[in-house]
């Protein structure tokens, strides 16, 4: 009976390790404590047939340890927060796919993906972000969200969901009751949303539009939403936003997953093993420990704890856990594809195209590359905690190589003798094609690229959110181009070279961005 408990506790858990494989302590924690579920990031994936691989492990060892196949999840929502390797393919972000203007992108996106995921072996992706980016200050969300209106968010996202959910892999629409009026990362804070049901409408409605459009999962924020819980716990711990409001008012009949459990929110505040516990009371159903396996195994002791002590329902917990089995089952049946369907030129050509149609031009004024241009800008740094790294990427030196000329690579907030010693590194210059990181919450960025207007041509591209270019003279032509990837940086070096008409459209304002 105890082994029976064990494994039922353990269906409620997603944890990670580190490396491209399980390592023992990860393995130990699967065959004693029952980790039913697993979370992989980019430091476990290495290539395709590499993931292929780790999958299959996966699968073998909870199904032998546990008796039932394990969700494999992952963040792969397109743009900067993918973890897939560079030989598969990473779409978009959603911004960008909502730039393009046609809501059946992201329903293309989202069936190449859950194609690409399931021939891998992933079985669930945490996306999409159903967050209305309200907030142009906000760190954490900006082009993760399809725009700051929530009809324009309902839509894609709701495309989105078809698209993976066609293509058998679990969509799980996130973050829950909504993160994009928050102006800090709640991977490093503990953010505060005040506002009643009535004046949230508008985050609320696209995970209103999702649960009827059939989401299979929902993830919950670690926000504090003081109108709609009175006591001093976030929404993961929340039984009035949890059960009563997602599972009775709203009347979601899929999986609920916490947003990890380790993040300083929640670590910091009230400590992740606690924490774990107050979620599975509130009605979450799948608690993720996404770093150090030893508190998810911690976390599996508390809960046999309060359900010894009554502080857990016995009975709510094993309907939970029969739901999560009847999910299991349903995405076991569905039909994996090939491996070869990854990254194949049929899913390339579709990406390229999406980039393409992505770019939107913001500011329309002449300019011409000519036959020495300098490219500057920052290195992909991390602006969120979420971000995938993409270190080896750097725009200067990368669009330098494809196209000619020099490259400046500069800090992430320029200082005024950085300033000084770009502009005097530009003066043979031809013209300058400057990248911009966010540079709304960098301004140093912003007045480097300011600087270097007054004796040549200036083209600047935003590399993230956009932001950034309200911000800009008026002069300088301006892109919008919402991630640092190589798609962007490629799709770009094409434009520059011969120029093509920028098909893309802004989904959020730009008015609000001035400091």
């Amino acid at each position: 009976m105890g082994i029976e408990r064990r494994i039922m506790i353990g269906q409620h858990f997603v944890c990670g390790f580190e490396g491209t494989g399980m390592d023992d302590s990860f393995i130990e924690a699967v065959r004693r404590y029952k980790i039913g579920n697993v979370i992989l990031f980019s430091r476990n994936i290495a290539s395709k047939e590499q993931l292929y691989k780790l999958c299959f492990d996966i699968q073998e060892l909870v199904q032998h340890e546990c008796g039932h196949p394990a969700l494999i999840t992952i963040d792969q929502e397109g743009g900067m927060v993918t973890r897939l390797s560079g030989d598969c393919t990473n779409v978009p972000s959603a911004m960008a796919i909502a730039a393009t203007g046609e809501e059946k992108s992201a329903f293309d996106a989202g069936l190449l993906t859950a194609t690409e995921l399931r021939a891998l072996g992933v079985n669930v992706d945490f996306a999409p972000c159903l967050d209305v980016n309200s907030n142009s200050h906000n760190p954490v969300i900006g082009v993760r969200s399809y725009g700051d209106r929530s009809e324009v968010v309902s839509s894609y996202g709701l495309s989105m969901i078809d698209g993976l959910q066609s293509g058998g892999v679990m969509a799980v629409a996130k973050h829950f009751p909504g993160h994009g009026d928050t102006h800090l990362d709640s991977h490093v804070a503990l953010p505060v949303v005040e506002g009643t049901k009535e004046e949230l409408a508008m985050h609320l409605a696209p995970f209103r539009s999702a649960v009827a459009g059939g989401v299979m999962g929902i993830m919950t924020s670690h926000i504090l939403f003081p109108q709609l819980e009175k006591n001093n716990v976030p929404a993961t711990m929340s039984r009035s936003i949890i059960t009563d409001f997602l599972r009775s008012e709203l009347g979601f009949k899929g999986l609920i997953f916490s947003d990890c459990m380790e993040m300083d929110a929640i670590a910091k505040h009230y400590g992740t093993v606690k924490g774990a516990v107050a979620a599975l009371k509130a009605g979450v159903d799948l608690v993720c420990i996404s770093h150090h396996v030893c508190l998810g195994c911690e976390a599996v002791e508390a809960v046999e704890a309060a359900l010894d002590a009554g502080v857990l329902s016995e009975a709510d917990l094993k309907q939970s856990t029969h739901n999560i089995l009847m999910a299991k089952s349903m995405l076991a049946e569905e039909q994996r594809p090939p491996l070869s369907v990854v990254d194949c030129p049929e899913h390339r050509a579709m990406n390229q195209k999406l980039h393409r149609q992505s770019l939107t031009l913001v500011q329309d004024v002449p300019f011409a590359l000519g036959d020495n241009p300098c490219f500057v800008g920052p290195k992909c740094f991390r602006a969120t905690n979420v971000s995938s790294d993409e270190e080896a990427l750097v725009f200067a030196p990368y669009m330098a190589a494809l196209l000619g000329g020099s490259s400046i690579v500069t800090d992430e907030n320029p200082g005024n003798e950085e300033i000084e010693r770009v502009g005097g590194q530009t003066s043979s210059s031809s013209s300058v094609v400057c990248a911009t990181y966010n540079g709304h919450l960098h301004p140093g960025q912003i007045q480097l690229v300011n600087s270097l207007v007054e004796n040549k041509p200036v083209l600047c591209i935003a590399l993230r959110n956009p932001y950034d270019l309200a911000l800009l003279d008026a002069r300088i032509r301006s892109i919008a181009a919402y991630a640092y990837t190589k798609p962007v940086l490629a799709a770009f070096a094409k434009y520059v070279q011969e120029p093509f008409p920028l098909e893309g459209r802004l989904t959020v304002s730009l008015g609000g961005s001035h400091a």
